[in-house]
């Protein structure tokens, strides 16, 4: 077999497997060497630790260059049934944990030293089980978008990890390398603690996930809009679609993906069906929000843009640029802000959480429970309602002296600071 002609299966292969061009690159710079200098296929243990001591490579470049020839011999024992001569043991970068780089040399004509069987690496081949495990995730259907996300936060981590790592000072290497803000981080780790509970569940693994290494997410306050600011969002909204969009968004506190996919036959006198991350829910609507809507289609889709369903895209720089156009300034401009304002003002008009979960199809309480802590004008507004202290110094006054300007700053609601009138 032509060693090239099994590359070329190998590189289609992972294409269809969703890999980014750039992994695909390196392991075609590497491979491309090995094609070079094999141009028939080896198929002895001999032949691959020769030309593996033949490299002029530093010990980390040699181990890559060993991690590739496992994967691509890998796939051929997997998909073309062609047994693997990769030897016993693994042979990676050296550890950067203080371990010295010539533990990872040739040493007593091996390729390496240690380490486990290759045929175990086989069979936990990271890229393997995370296609089990994404096939799982369609049969439960998955949204289309979270599969892709799957696809890219754990292709990252088989690109990292060929073979299946166990120890969790492993995945802590993993997450520290990442060059990306907390908050992606935290993502990069749910959906590896996911799959490790995916193969724990199964006994492919033993259970590791409770010491897995935590991320700390800073605590960020969401930006939210006034009411004042929503209305003169309004006033900037020339078309009748527009104003549906928006009066949708406000009455509903639905997603952007739920609204362009909404339809005529979703939509019933008090209440709409979307299909969302968490499937089908229904979610109450108002009936202005329901005559608006029938009047944009008698059928099929309900927002469209010169004859064809809205996109996303589209629908985001759309509302940047309302927003803008009605002075609205920040960096989260778009549909997403608006479901935030509208779950505030479900709170701050006397709505309860429980309720709110429901709407916005949250699967846990504690998801819901940040737009009470949004709601912080309201919860200045009560304090001065029920605040009890303007009623203590009235009662104090015949016997304590209390400054004017205290006791004027709580008769009058607040209106006045305490500070004002003493410059």
């Amino acid at each position: 077999m032509k060693t090239d002609e099994a590359l070329a299966r190998f590189l289609k292969k992972w294409e269809e497997l969703g890999k980014s061009p750039s992994t695909r690159r390196i392991y075609r710079g590497y491979l491309r060497h090995f094609a070079d200098g094999s141009p028939e296929l080896p198929l002895h243990t001999e032949t691959i630790e020769a030309y593996l001591k033949h490299r002029k490579e530093t010990p980390g470049h040699r181990g890559y260059h060993f991690k590739c020839l496992q994967a691509f011999y890998s796939y051929l024992e997997m998909y073309e049934g062609i047994k693997s001569p990769i030897p016993k043991g693994i042979m990676g970068r050296p550890s950067k944990r203080g371990q010295s780089a010539r533990s990872n040399n040739i040493a007593g004509g091996k390729v390496v030293r240690g380490g486990a069987s290759v045929l175990t690496c086989i069979s936990t081949s990271t890229t393997g089980l995370i296609q089990k495990y994404i096939s799982f995730k369609k049969a439960e259907e998955v949204s289309k978008r979270t599969i892709e996300e799957y696809h890219g936060k754990l292709g990252a981590f088989a690109n990292y990890f060929p073979t299946l790592p166990i120890s969790p000072d492993e995945i802590a290497e993993f997450l520290s390398q990442l060059k990306c803000d907390p908050i992606t981080k935290w993502d990069y780790r749910k959906h590896i603690v996911s799959f490790y509970h995916f193969l724990e569940r199964r006994n492919i693994i033993p259970i590791i996930t409770p010491t897995f290494p935590r991320v700390k997410v800073p605590r960020k306050v969401r930006p939210v809009l006034s009411e004042e600011q929503v209305e003169s969002l309004f006033k900037q909204a020339e078309s009748f679609q527009d104003k549906v969009i928006l009066t949708l968004f406000i009455d509903s506190k639905i997603r952007a993906s739920e609204l362009i996919t909404l339809t005529r036959e979703h939509v019933s006198q008090d209440h709409i069906i979307v299909s969302g991350k968490t499937g089908e829910r229904t979610v109450p609507i108002s009936p202005l929000t329901y005559t608006m809507l029938t009047k944009l289609a008698p059928a099929g889709p309900l927002f469209m843009l010169e004859g064809r369903p809205m996109r996303r895209e589209y629908l985001r720089i759309h509302l940047r640029e309302l927003m803008e156009a009605a002075g609205i300034t920040g960096k989260k401009l778009g549909p997403h802000i608006l479901r935030h304002s509208a779950s505030v003002f479900h709170i701050m008009h006397g709505g309860d959480l429980m309720g709110l979960k429901e709407e916005l199809g949250h699967t846990t309480l504690r998801m819901t429970e940040i737009y009470a802590q949004l709601a912080i004008n309201q919860v200045k507004q009560r304090h001065q309602e029920t605040n009890v202290i303007g009623h203590i110094l009235d009662r104090l006054q015949p016997q304590t002296e209390v400054p004017e300007v205290f006791k004027k700053a709580f008769t009058d609601g607040g209106k006045n600071g305490p500070n004002e009138g003493t410059n």
